[in-house]
C-alpha cells in the first residue's frame, strides 16, 4: 500500500472518527431540549405546544442532522474498510445507511405530531382530545420505529466491528467490544418487536453502546488505525 493510499485511509479514518463522536454527542440533546410525551399527556397539549413549536423544531432539526451524519459515517466506514472484505463492507454500509434512513422515516412520524398539534385551520374537524390521541398514536409509532431502527443499526455495526477485528486496524479489545454492543442492540430490537410490552429495564442493556461509539470515534480521531504496507486490496 503506498503511502499516498495511507494517507487518504487515515483522512476517512478521521471523517469516521469525528461523525462517531458528534452522533453520539448530538443524540443527546433532543430530549433535553423538549420532553414531547410529558407534553401530550397534560389534558391541554395543544394549546401548550403552540408556544412550544419553535423548540420542538429545533429538536426535530437536531435529530434529522444525526442521522444525515449517520449516512456520513456509514460511507467512511465503507472506504476505510473496504479493502478488507469488500463484500462485508458493503454489508456494513448497506444495514449502517439503511439505519439513517429508518431514522429518517422516523422523523417523518415526528413532523405529524407537529401538524397534528400546528392548530391549522383544517384540524378544526377533530376535537383537541382526537388531536392529542393521533398525536400518541404517532409518538407510539416513532416509538417503534426506533426498535426496527436498532435491530438494523446492530447488524451493520456487528459487520463492521468484524472487519476491525479481522483488519487489525484497531486494538482486538475495542472490536470485540463493538460487537458484543451492537449484538445487545439487535437483540433489543427484535425482542421488543416480537415482544408486547417487553421489559423497559432492557433499555440498560444499551448504555455501554453509547460509551463504545464514543471510544472508538476519540479512537479514529487521536490514534487512527494500523495499517499494514503489504496489506492485500480488496477481497471478494
Amino acid at each position: 500500500m503506498t503511502n499516498s493510499m495511507v494517507n487518504m485511509k487515515n483522512n476517512y479514518t478521521k471523517i469516521a472518527g469525528v461523525t462517531y463522536a458528534l452522533i453520539i454527542i448530538i443524540a443527546t440533546f433532543p430530549s433535553m431540549i423538549f420532553d414531547l410525551s410529558s407534553l401530550l399527556k397534560a389534558k391541554d397539549a395543544v394549546e401548550n405546544f403552540a408556544g412550544q413549536e419553535g423548540v420542538f423544531r429545533i429538536a426535530i432539526a437536531i435529530e434529522f442532522i444525526m442521522f444525515v451524519l449517520v449516512m456520513v459515517l456509514s460511507w467512511a466506514l465503507y472506504v476505510v474498510l473496504k479493502p478488507v472484505n469488500k463484500n462485508l463492507a458493503l454489508l456494513g454500509l448497506i444495514f449502517r445507511f439503511g439505519e439513517a434512513l429508518l431514522g429518517c422515516v422516523a422523523i417523518m412520524f415526528i413532523l405529524t405530531i407537529l401538524m397534528f398539534l400546528s392548530g391549522a385551520e383544517y384540524l378544526q374537524a377533530f376535537e383537541p382530545n382526537q388531536l392529542q390521541a393521533l398525536a400518541r398514536f404517532f409518538t407510539k409509532l416513532y416509538g417503534v420505529s426506533y426498535y426496527i431502527l436498532l435491530f438494523i443499526m446492530g447488524i451493520g455495526g456487528v459487520v463492521y466491528c468484524y472487519l476491525f477485528y479481522i483488519s487489525g486496524y484497531i486494538p482486538k479489545f475495542l472490536s470485540i467490544w463493538g460487537m458484543i454492543t451492537y449484538s445487545t442492540m439487535v437483540l433489543y430490537g427484535f425482542v421488543n418487536i416480537a415482544v408486547h410490552n417487553a421489559p423497559s429495564e432492557l433499555a440498560y442493556a444499551m448504555a455501554p453502546g453509547a460509551l463504545f461509539e464514543l471510544t472508538i470515534g476519540l479512537w479514529l480521531v487521536f490514534k487512527g488505525i494500523s495499517v499494514n504496507q503489504n496489506q492485500e486490496t480488496a477481497t471478494d
